[in-house]
């Protein structure tokens, strides 16, 4: 049996379809498992708890659980969930429960641009957590996505609400950081894959789109898709930091935030794309993936 952290955020549904397409038995972490009736019904047993309560996660890594793909993260810290409470405190106490419960085989998801002298809180915190796992003893893989797009993403549905919305598109900075946006269903595909593939222990995979575009571009890209043309407004980054600043101060979980800001000044690329040279997997491009949901 397979337990699934993260089970109910946008890269977790995806994932348990994929192994529930493959007959897997999976089990699912959830804090709350009435908001979760949906993957109930579709076959998953779900068992309430919380990465940061150790009791819980001890609970849930029972036999027959022999396998544990970690996905939880989050991109904006709030009043209720900060980025070392979740990324390492998280991971640890999974770590530790996995060590205790002899579990054969654990997958972890990072994320590209995790290092250990990052700019941003999100990567470094995402850093400490990989050297836990690294240092845990298990038979472990690590997956470092770029972007992930796909239904339900916060990225390009995001950007697709604001193109609807206005002729005007604010973009923070110049727009030249680049990227290289993923698809959902390439990289559960690689997760799913990974789990029975004794040459993934002890490796780390980086994930990427076959492209790699500027965020202006993307902005572009995702019009195209809604067939509109749109004008972008640059916004210098000072004036950008203190426009999240003020977010940051009045909403409890701001769409935009100072350390986000500091990610969008760098690139997120890979040239060691696992896709098609370890898992052999063509990704699918953001112009075909985008159609299948953005309408």
């Amino acid at each position: 049996m397979i337990l699934i952290t993260g089970g109910t955020g946008f890269v977790g549904k995806n994932l348990i379809k994929e192994l529930l397409k493959e007959d897997r038995s999976v089990r699912c972490l959830v804090r709350n498992p009435q908001r979760a009736a949906e993957l109930g019904k579709a076959g998953c047993e779900l068992v309430r708890g919380d990465v940061t309560d150790a009791s819980s996660v001890l609970e849930a890594v029972t036999p027959p659980v022999d396998t544990v793909i970690h996905l939880v993260g989050i991109l904006v810290e709030s009043s209720k969930a900060k980025f070392r409470d979740v990324h390492v405190e998280g991971t640890r106490n999974v770590v530790s429960a996995c060590r205790s419960r002899g579990v054969k085989r654990y997958v972890h998801v990072s994320a590209l641009g995790t290092r250990k002298d990052a700019a941003s809180v999100y990567h470094r915190t995402k850093w400490e957590a990989e050297e836990i796992v690294r240092s845990s003893g298990l038979a472990y893989t690590i997956f470092r996505p770029s972007v992930i797009f796909g239904a339900e993403d916060r990225f390009t549905n995001v950007l697709g609400r604001a193109i609807r919305l206005s002729p005007l598109i604010m973009v923070p900075g110049g727009g030249r950081n680049r990227m290289q946006p993923v698809f959902v269903k390439d990289v559960v595909a690689a997760l799913a894959s990974s789990v029975a593939m004794p040459e993934a222990h002890g490796r780390v995979f980086e994930l990427g789109g076959p492209d790699v575009f500027t965020f202006d571009a993307i902005v572009d890209a995702v019009a195209a898709t809604l067939g509109k043309k749109r004008r972008k407004l640059h916004v210098p980054m000072p004036l950008a930091r203190l426009g999240a600043a003020f977010l940051e101060a009045t909403l409890a979980s701001p769409p935009i935030t100072r350390d986000a800001l500091l990610m969008l000044e760098e690139d997120n690329v890979t040239e060691k794309n696992a896709l098609p040279t370890d898992f052999g997997i063509t990704p699918t491009t953001l112009a075909d993936g985008m159609r299948t949901y953005l309408h």
